[in-house]
């Protein structure tokens, strides 16, 4: 019988859990950050987490689970100081290499965007931070007299013809644009235009849509770095 392993991906905004036996996912959920589920019986229990307050409450729900870090993620980290790398990004950079190959550039659309590299050999290079799309589009009415709280969905053209469509183009196609120029920058960078580009987030779906650089989307990517990193730490 496969074993069970429960991934966490703690972000700032939400929790996301996914149950595997062995490599199918057969549960997923998400919650608040401040609402974390008890699932005690699985066999394993691999956590990203980039919330600390979050960190104590899974520890006592779970006595013996991965805290992925740095220090036992089995990937090579090439950066000044690996320690200040979120797990989540390196979970991620794990997962791209082992189920697509390098070398490649990871987008991952969550509370912030981010962008990963990992090289032909796997190893990670680093990357870019940016504002995630909800929380620019938040700020933009909060930190503002007039500019309203939006749905977020692409405008009927690039031009918006009223403030709701103006902010919606601003906000989709600026992206879009962030994601072209970052790619590009990113290949240039490294020399080497061979680097797929893996989309994963939960709005990697919205923003894709309106682009032919990304090469793959897979909005499991996280839970499937955890799954893996797992499995691997439990050869060792």
């Amino acid at each position: 019988m496969n074993a069970s392993v429960l991934t966490i991906d703690v972000g700032n905004t939400s929790v996301h859990f996914g149950l595997f036996a062995g490599e199918k996912l057969i549960k997923e959920w998400r919650t608040s950050a401040d609402r974390l589920t008890n699932y005690k019986h699985a066999d394993k229990v691999a956590v990203a987490s980039v919330v600390p307050a979050a960190d104590k409450v899974l520890k006592k729900l779970f006595p013996h689970a991965l805290f992925v870090n740095s220090r036992n993620i089995p990937l090579k980290i090439r950066v000044k100081k690996p320690a200040e790398v979120g797990a989540d990004r390196l979970v991620d950079a794990l997962a791209a290499n082992k189920l697509y190959g390098g070398p490649a550039i990871i987008i991952d659309f969550g509370t912030a965007t981010t962008f990963d590299v990992i090289n032909q050999d796997g190893e990670y290079l680093g990357g870019a931070i940016a504002p995630g799309i909800l929380l620019a589009r938040d700020t933009l009415h909060e930190r503002t007299a007039k500019l309203p709280k939006i749905e977020l969905k692409a405008p009927q053209s690039v031009i918006g013809r009223d403030t709701i469509e103006a902010m919606r183009s601003g906000l989709v196609f600026g992206y879009v644009a962030m994601v072209e120029g970052m790619v590009e920058r990113m290949r240039l960078a490294t020399r080497d235009s061979r680097l797929k580009v893996i989309a994963t987030g939960g709005l990697a779906q919205l923003i894709c849509k309106y682009t032919d650089v990304i090469d793959i989307i897979d909005d499991k990517l996280t839970l499937k770095g955890l799954r893996l990193t797992a499995e691997l730490l439990s050869k060792k």
